[in-house]
């Protein structure tokens, strides 16, 4: 897979817990080298000004990456996930690309809901979608909303974390985020609500039918660490498991 030169990026992968807290998935994110990217304080300001053809080397570094530890995510029965945007996007119209995606099965691909390029029903996109397995990310961010699962259709749907702040402070918001989590699971959508930090959230979460939980509530590791422990997700104490605080590495 052919990259112009490496990125001085490093990886890392948030872990996605199911209900009986097996790790099921996890997502794939870039974090700066603060040696080899100085100037940048954060990662979001680093992507900004990146240009197209180096956040598609980070693609292709991240599948590339996945690529190495497939046995490994093979055998845990553990999906990845990477996000894409409008300018990544072309780097999966490539038959090399796709031919490699294809052979490791556990890898998908996350789009924003006000990605305006991938929710278009166009002959392109159309053709790309065929090729790989799309979840849809922030859902409820206010953006094309239910309207986008009316293009594609996402078998995945990952909530906005700001969904989950904020109808957890209202008086009424348990049962709206109650309501749209039956409504999905009512027509087939795996769930994964993010934005989890403290265990009041996955307290509030407890009776509601999502597919899996994602959140800073638990920390996210290296592939090194991912491979040396499969981590153990704080659900519930009686259960076995202990709330633990998040800590980036």
């Amino acid at each position: 897979m052919m990259i112009s030169k490496p990125t001085g990026m490093r990886y890392v992968f948030q872990p996605m817990f199911n209900r009986e807290g097996k790790l099921i998935a996890v997502e794939c994110l870039s974090r700066l080298d603060p040696l080899k990217h100085r100037g940048f304080s954060q990662v979001e300001q680093f992507f900004s000004t990146a240009s197209p053809r180096l956040r598609q080397d980070i693609l292709l570094e991240q599948i590339a990456l996945v690529r190495r530890y497939q046995t490994w995510f093979r055998d845990n029965d553990v999906m990845v996930t990477l996000n894409i945007d409008e300018q990544t996007l072309m780097v999966l119209d490539n038959d090399f690309v796709a031919e490699c995606v294809s052979g490791l099965h556990c890898l998908h691909f996350e789009i924003n809901e006000f990605s305006g390029t991938l929710i278009k029903h166009s002959q392109a996109t159309r053709a790309i979608c065929e090729k790989y397995s799309f979840w849809l990310d922030d859902f409820g961010a206010g953006y094309a909303g239910f309207s986008a699962l009316a293009v594609q259709p996402f078998r995945f749907i990952k909530t906005d974390k700001c969904l989950l702040w904020s109808l957890f402070e209202k008086k009424n918001g348990q049962e709206l985020m109650s309501s749209l989590l039956r409504f999905f699971s009512a027509n087939q959508h795996q769930v994964i609500v993010e934005g989890v930090e403290t265990p009041a959230h996955r307290q509030w979460l407890e009776e509601m039918p999502w597919f899996a939980l994602q959140g800073l509530l638990w920390r996210e590791s290296s592939i090194e660490t991912l491979m040396s422990r499969i981590p153990t997700p704080p659900l519930r104490q009686h259960a076995g498991y202990a709330f633990t605080a998040s800590s980036q590495e």
